[in-house]
């Protein structure tokens, strides 16, 4: 004698939705945690590139006035002094503050006599990322690097 199936009671799945919302909330915090970190990476690398080329446009206006007095432009474009051009970028990173927004970083400038080189490199620290790992490097190397040089405009 075979005993007669029971049909499946409804106490059988107590506790799937629980653990189903518990997943997707914890899918959820992930992909938050994600999403602002990479929007925090985003915004770092953002704020170098328009810091690099601000410097290097501030360094493109630091015309040798006396050579170009003295020797004209001929069809040359307007010659920079270096040094006081390089003085020039870094002073305007100075100003700006990008230093504070990244850590460890790196500042080179290359003036030459007709353009300005910026290359910065940096740490940007992630916030959640930075916060749960505390032996990892604490963030994201990003760099950004722009170019300004001067040219004649025949007009």
């Amino acid at each position: 004698m075979t005993l007669p199936r029971r049909a499946p009671s409804a106490q059988a799945d107590d506790g799937s939705v629980l653990l189903l919302i518990l997943g997707l909330v914890v899918l959820l915090v992930l992909v938050v945690t994600v999403v602002v970190d990479v929007t925090a990476l985003f915004l770092a690398r953002r704020d170098l590139l328009a810091a690099a080329d601000g410097a290097a446009l501030a360094g493109a206006q630091a015309v040798d006035e006396v050579r170009l007095y003295t020797e004209g432009l001929g069809d040359k474009p307007l010659p920079l002094q270096p040094a006081r051009a390089e003085q020039a970028a870094r002073d305007y990173l100075r100003d700006v503050g990008v230093g504070g927004r990244l850590d460890q970083l790196q500042v080179d400038v290359d003036a030459t006599t007709y353009s300005v080189s910026v290359r910065l490199v940096g740490i940007a620290p992630l916030p959640f990322v930075s916060r749960l790992t505390p032996g990892a490097a604490g963030g994201v190397e990003v760099f950004a690097s722009a170019t300004a040089a001067t040219s004649l405009v025949a007009g």
